[in-house]
């Protein structure tokens, strides 16, 4: 809900209606809205940790390419099991708030510190909200996209075939940044 209506569009009550659990039973366990909502992001970021962060001790052996590739890979697949992720980033990236600082700061930062490391991507903002992009928004819209296109998004046959066009791309951004950063 928190994806979809945002933090002030929930109240405690919708979450335990929605949930089917007894009035009080949210604040009997979490202390207020605020703490339920940092337990429901670190929830999505176990799964992300769980995609992504074995990789960090493999990509040193890989060249440039393969190290993006296996991690564009493992981001896709991510992002179509979970893509409340970007849903909540979405929502919390349209204004300042605490929860976007949160985001950033235990998020964002600290776990993409390593990549950034890597593959520098975080280093252009074009080349980051692109690669992002065209990475999740299949899976923020996959009703959009079965209706359009008549694929599943979240069949494994497509989510590896986006994950290798995303790839591509980002390569290609890549060989063209550095290209003109010769020129």
């Amino acid at each position: 809900m928190f994806t979809t209506l945002g933090f002030d569009g929930v109240s405690i009550r919708a979450l335990e209606v929605a949930a089917d659990v007894q009035r009080g039973a949210v604040s009997y366990h979490f202390e207020d809205k605020a703490t339920l909502w940092k337990a429901a992001v670190e929830h999505i970021l176990q799964n992300y940790s769980k995609h992504l962060g074995p990789l960090e001790a493999v990509l040193s052996d890989l060249d440039e390419e393969s190290r993006l590739r296996v991690v564009i890979t493992a981001f896709v697949r991510f992002s179509a099991e979970t893509p409340e992720l970007n849903r909540l980033i979405i929502q919390e990236g349209r204004h300042d708030t605490w929860r976007l600082h949160y985001l950033i700061n235990t998020f964002i930062r600290d776990r993409f510190g390593w990549l950034q490391d890597s593959l520098e991507l975080l280093n252009d903002p074009h080349a980051y909200y692109m690669a992002i992009g065209a990475a999740t928004l299949v899976f923020d819209v996959e009703h959009e996209c079965r209706e359009l296109f008549g694929v599943e998004p979240k069949s494994d046959e497509f989510i590896k075939e986006h994950a290798e066009r995303v790839a591509d791309f980002v390569i290609y951004m890549r060989k063209k940044e550095l290209e003109v950063s010769t020129d």
